[in-house]
């Protein structure tokens, strides 16, 4: 890997050899993870995204190995990683771990503390760096190790016969919080979707014996139940679901908080300042002081659940935001993106189509070209990791005229079927309830096409 100068805390372009086929290509290398200037740099260390290289000459992923200084300005935390595989002399070594002292400093504001990255921690593994990471956020290795200890149990339960199964919820009961339930459920659903179906029925039934055994399992229960509850009740209102009568539903449900928690939840599309304004009336007119109590209680959890969902929100955008900006700023896009693929989601794609319009209006050519560079380059990436049958109907809608699609369907007989067949139709539903009924009529012909073709 050929080194870079060390000049400010952002991704440097790197040429790298590739350990398996030997070709070089360019990929985005990190040597300062500055979480006082990249929100989102502490989950991307945290999840094992940080240098992590896609070589596309044949496929290898791995994460390479460089000197790295994680900083936390807030915690007032810098914690240095020198990999010994790299075999740097002391001399070496110490110029390298100035340098990135050095640059971190510079980046602080004048009157801002800076003796601590005098006497940074330092790591001998990238482990042991996650390991000081979590352990300033409050999480020790003791809470690491628990948590390893339930992914293994959840394995050992799937595995297990039904008489050692027993014996390992009895000796664990300890252990089954809302977090291993949650989990049990993943992996459940996990192994249907890889068609596993042993080991999904098996982890269904564990799912099962914690909802009726275990105190977490319960509250679940009681979840899911009020969950379904206020689903019908707000179902039955239908066209007369009305913030009114949606406030109804919330005061007769004031003295059951999980009641209350799933109506905010299903509702949260009207908890709006008109809502609470009506919650508030309610509260000033209750008969006595208990009923008050009850509603302001009622009112107050409302407005938790309101406020920690406008928090997630605004965190998927910065999220959004905070990847955007990163790909702007990097050298080479296609890289740049291959190493932040797991952020690729609907809200990036919202974000960068809005600055996308945003700049298209303002006249900047510079921004414009390249977002729609880096658009470009997404859902190029989103349309070759599509499934088969995706990508055949994409090429299919993408052409001018019915007949070329209809030539282009006949060519392509081999890869025909009924599920081709099947997703067409889930797809024209969708198109038509976005009202696109002219893409929607173009894939019903289609579709009536293709099953001619099977038949």
């Amino acid at each position: 890997m050929e080194r870079n100068e060390i000049g400010m805390a952002r991704p440097a372009p790197t040429t790298i050899n590739c350990p398996v086929c030997g070709q070089p290509f360019n990929a985005i290398v990190e040597q300062i993870i500055d979480v006082g200037r990249d929100p989102t740099a502490k989950e991307r260390l945290l999840s094992g995204r940080v240098n992590l290289i896609t070589c596309p000459h044949c496929g290898y992923q791995g994460v390479v190995g460089s000197p790295m200084i994680y900083h936390d300005p807030e915690k007032e935390l810098a914690i240095i990683h020198v990999p010994m595989e790299l075999g740097l002399q002391q001399t070496e070594r110490e110029k390298i771990i100035g340098d990135m002292t050095n640059a971190v400093m510079r980046s602080l504001p004048d009157d801002a503390p800076k003796g601590y990255l005098l006497q940074p921690n330092m790591a001998l593994t990238m482990q042991g760096l996650i390991d000081q990471v979590l352990e300033a956020d409050g999480i020790t290795r003791e809470m690491i190790d628990e948590q390893l200890h339930k992914v293994e149990l959840v394995d050992e339960l799937a595995q297990a016969d039904s008489e050692t199964r027993q014996q390992l919820l009895e000796e664990n009961i300890e252990l089954f919080d809302l977090t291993f339930i949650e989990m049990v459920r993943a992996a459940a659903q996990a192994a249907a979707q890889a068609e596993d179906h042993r080991r999904s029925l098996r982890l269904n039934n564990i799912s099962k014996w914690l909802m009726e055994n275990t105190e977490a399992g319960q509250q679940v229960k009681a979840q899911q139940d009020a969950l379904i509850e206020a689903s019908q009740e707000l179902q039955a209102l239908g066209e007369s679901l009305t913030r009114e009568a949606f406030v109804d539903l919330l005061v007769q449900a004031a003295d059951n908080p999980t009641k209350v928690d799933a109506l905010a939840t299903l509702g949260r599309g009207i908890l709006d300042y008109t809502t609470f304004q009506l919650i508030t009336e309610r509260v000033k007119g209750a008969a006595t002081q208990e009923e008050k109590d009850l509603l302001g209680a009622m009112r107050d959890r409302v407005l938790e659940i309101s406020a920690e969902f406008e928090r997630q929100s605004r965190a998927v955008v910065e999220r959004a935001a905070d990847t955007l900006r990163s790909l702007l700023q990097a050298s080479d896009i296609p890289a740049a993106i291959h190493a932040n693929l797991d952020r690729i989601d609907d809200a990036f794609l919202q974000v960068l189509q809005a600055n996308l319009d945003e700049a298209r209006r303002s006249g900047n050519v510079d921004a414009s070209s390249r977002l729609r560079q880096i658009r470009d380059e997404v859902l190029r990436l989103i349309q070759a990791s599509a499934p088969p049958e995706i990508q055949l109907i994409n090429e299919l809608l993408s052409l001018e005229s019915e007949d070329e699609s209809v030539a282009l369907l006949h060519s392509r007989q081999a890869d025909v079927n009924e599920q081709l067949v099947h997703i067409m139709g889930d797809l024209s539903v969708q198109l038509r309830e976005a009202g696109n009924d002219q893409a929607a009529d173009r894939l019903d012909q289609l579709r009536v096409e293709a099953e001619q073709l099977i038949s």
